[in-house]
């Protein structure tokens, strides 16, 4: 038979035992790779991204000019805020011309802004006005100019439409340039074959 001081320390034991045990455990459950729990319960930081409407804003104000400007620019939404970065927007001229602008990511919230060159069109219908207006000044009235559909703006190079009417004063074909990147016809360039 045991004695109570043998039962005593028996009991003390066994306490001793399960608290090293239970501590053993808490240690184990609470130790490990925390970094794979810390991933799973927080968000990795979403990436600045740029202020669309405050490009597209930028763009009507930097590339409007005195005889166009820009009535809409369209830019994509999801544009990471990067400095160097560059992405393209589409835009639109009170010409009716239509185009792509490149911008660049000077600095967070500066940007520098330049059409893509060779990828502003005009409707031939703006080209046959401006042309037609041009060609009343010079002593054709209700001449009817007929130029290609789509015409991409390079500016100085000439472009060729067919002209008919103002009582014969005009046949043949037109001639002019564009003066601007915007697909603005310079009126001094109009003339007549």
């Amino acid at each position: 038979m045991r004695s109570p001081s043998d039962e005593a320390r028996r009991v003390s034991r066994s306490k001793a035992t399960a608290a090293v045990v239970l501590g053993a455990l808490t240690l184990a459950g609470c130790g490990g790779d925390d970094s794979k729990a810390a991933d799973a319960t927080t968000p990795s930081p979403t990436p600045r991204t740029v202020d669309d409407a405050q490009v597209e804003q930028g763009i009507e104000t930097d590339l409007s000019t005195a005889s166009v400007k820009v009535t809409s620019a369209k830019c994509p939404t999801d544009v990471e805020a990067k400095s160097g970065a560059t992405f393209t927007c589409n835009v639109t001229f009170s010409n009716g011309a239509t185009g792509k602008a490149t911008v660049t990511q000077a600095a967070p919230n500066q940007f520098t802004y330049e059409l893509k060159p060779g990828s502003v069109q005009v409707p031939g219908e703006a080209a046959d006005a401006a042309v037609e207006t041009q060609l009343a000044k010079q002593g054709a009235p209700n001449a009817t100019v007929n130029c290609p559909e789509n015409i991409i703006v390079k500016v100085g190079t000439t472009v060729e439409c067919n002209v008919s009417g103002a009582q014969g004063a005009a046949s043949g074909t037109a001639t002019f340039t564009f003066s601007s990147d915007e697909g603005t016809v310079d009126p001094s360039s109009v003339s007549t074959s």
